[in-house]
């Protein structure tokens, strides 16, 4: 298996490509090494390029996950298709993992102050109050 790390906006996506069996010892560890040691709280494992995944695959992604937790983070997976699309829905490891479609369904559920930023004048974190003020402000200098 092949990993990367990509940095989103609100979120970090953990790629997984090729086959991933019990042999992914090294690029596991990789994975949950990044996984602590990043700031994103949001965490979104891409499975789109894997080809193949085995029982020991899937009990490394337990592993994962439990690492993930443990850091404070949330984990969650970017569906796959073929052999591991089913393996993942026979194992219902998504009753753990939440598993979703796109990224939009994705970023929709868990990083909500995404979706926000674009329809709200506040800035994440920011205050409403304080917004409110400077915009009386501004119409009382008018």
């Amino acid at each position: 298996m092949q990993y990367r790390l990509d940095n989103e906006e609100h979120f970090a996506r953990l790629v997984l490509t090729g086959r991933f069996t019990g042999l992914d010892a090294d690029p596991v560890r990789r994975v949950i090494a990044d996984l602590k040691q990043g700031q994103a709280r949001h965490c979104l494992l891409d499975l789109t390029g894997l080809e193949f995944i085995d029982s020991a695959g899937i009990g490394m992604l337990l592993v994962i996950n439990g690492e993930a937790a443990s850091a404070g983070k949330h984990l969650a997976m970017l569906s796959a298709g073929g052999q591991v699309r089913k393996t993942i829905e026979l194992t219902r490891i998504a009753m753990i993992i939440p598993v979703f479609e796109t990224v939009g369904d994705y970023i929709a559920v868990n990083v909500p102050e995404a979706a926000l930023a674009k329809a709200h004048p506040c800035a994440p974190g920011e205050d409403p109050l304080a917004v409110a003020a400077r915009a009386l402000k501004v119409t009382a200098a008018r």
